[in-house]
């Protein structure tokens, strides 16, 4: 007879196991991954910001890494979906990894000691973001797709759940990471470790087992020159179905207004509450606590309430606390308010997913996907510069309130709030009208 405790080894492994063995590798390979890119990006910051240190072209250097990141997004996204929906999912997301691995340590020459002209650096900087961003077009589609062949449709918020989490606490541990690396290692560490991340994820993607209609060869696709006819069916699904279209519209929206609040966080911080600069980022960190509550409460809400219903209201919650810790101009009223827009915020984001993923026919996921990408893009950037923009313009503008003054901050954030609430109302009133 065995020993008890030899009786319970055999059950350790599958109780390791996240949902189910492919799963556990889909998340343990985008955890890692997604670690690397956060490390990757901030140091590059970092790095930009270094070698352009007390120059007036700083700012506008920095700025050219996310702008380098995010035009892929408007320029191949939507193409990148129909490929997807073409293209054997799990071999598409090994190519992706392999490339951008390669891609990465493209920048490990002119990250070491050997003079290498400032021009050509943020060159190639900017080209190696652009190409990674490019490659990420076609991989987080697939990701995504690839998840309605490994999950039950019964365990998909849960495995949203968990992927969602997981992005929250590799952006605590990859922004915490990315200074101490970069002051203590240097560029080529972090760059090295970003390479090795996307090579684990290589590895623990190849060893799914994944269903016939996932390892499809590519050979039996349509021919590539009907993108544009494909990019147009997607496109016509998407609008005729209320589900979908409403989702469109509402992240769009959402994307408009959380926008304007990213952009304006470190001047209102600073500013408005008067939080010092060496504390910002702590204080940026803490209300991702409230987004992984959000991640483990989620599940059981969307039982008890539906999924839809608890999407909407998260975002008409998310509205009015904006608002709400935005007025008084108190750190501690915006820390709580802020955390607690980060839980509903986080469950609206958990939602959206297995919400298409049932919604849409897995011929098209990848095109849905993309294209509600593109558009929550064309929002961010949109609110990126109307926020610049209208900050600068309606400097030295104040309301005088009996809880205090609002200035130009104030006013944009109440705004987006209220862009957000109006996001949550039409979700509401669009979902009312498929019962």
């Amino acid at each position: 007879m065995l020993p008890r405790s030899s009786k319970r080894l055999p059950s350790w492994p599958q109780r390791a196991l996240l949902i189910n063995r492919n799963y556990t590798l889909l998340w343990l390979g985008g955890t890692i991954s997604l670690i690397g890119d956060v490390l990757f990006t901030i140091m590059l910051i970092l790095w930009v910001g270094t070698l352009l240190h007390h120059q007036s072209a700083a700012p506008l250097a920095v700025s050219g890494v996310v702008l380098a990141a995010a035009l892929p997004a408007l320029l191949i996204g939507p193409f990148a979906g129909v490929l997807v929906d073409r293209w054997p999912k799990q071999r598409l997301m090994r190519l992706m990894d392999a490339l951008r691995a390669m891609l990465v340590c493209a920048l490990l020459p002119i990250s070491g000691p050997l003079p290498v002209p400032l021009a050509l650096k943020l060159t190639s900087i900017y080209l190696v973001v652009a190409a990674v961003s490019g490659l990420s077009q076609f991989f987080t589609p697939a990701t995504k797709a690839i998840l309605k062949e490994v999950v039950s449709n019964e365990q998909l918020t849960r495995a949203s759940a968990l992927t969602v989490g997981a992005g929250m606490v590799a952006w605590i541990i990859g922004s915490t990471c990315a200074g101490i690396c970069y002051v203590s290692l240097g560029a080529v560490w972090a760059i090295a470790l970003n390479a090795a991340s996307f090579v684990c994820s290589w590895v623990l993607v190849g060893q799914m087992r994944v269903s016939a209609s996932a390892r499809a060869t590519a050979s039996e696709a349509a021919p590539l020159r009907r993108a544009l006819t494909d990019l147009r069916e997607g496109l016509r699904f998407i609008t005729g179905h209320l589900l979908l279209r409403t989702i469109l519209l509402t992240q769009s929206l959402f994307s408009f207004g959380w926008g304007i609040v990213d952009v304006l966080a470190f001047f209102y911080i600073t500013q408005n509450i008067h939080v010092p600069t060496r504390l910002y980022g702590l204080f940026s960190a803490i209300p991702a606590l409230g987004g992984l509550l959000g991640a483990l409460l989620v599940g059981r809400a969307a039982a008890k309430r539906g999924a839809t219903s608890v999407y909407a209201r998260a975002l008409l919650f998310a509205g009015v606390m904006i608002v709400v810790s935005t007025v008084p101009n108190q750190a501690m009223i915006n820390l709580v308010g802020i955390t607690l827009v980060g839980v509903a915020t986080i469950q609206a984001e958990v939602l959206v997913g297995p919400l298409i993923l049932l919604a849409t026919p897995e011929q098209m996921v990848g095109r849905v996907f993309s294209t509600l990408g593109t558009m929550t893009t064309m929002s961010t950037f949109l609110a990126t510069f109307l926020s610049g923009y209208v900050s600068s313009t309606l400097q030295g503008v104040a309301v005088h309130l009996p809880t205090g003054e609002l200035n130009a901050t104030n006013l944009l954030h109440i705004g987006a709030g209220m862009i957000i609430f109006v996001s949550g109302l039409h979700a509401a009133r669009q979902f009312r009208k498929r019962r």
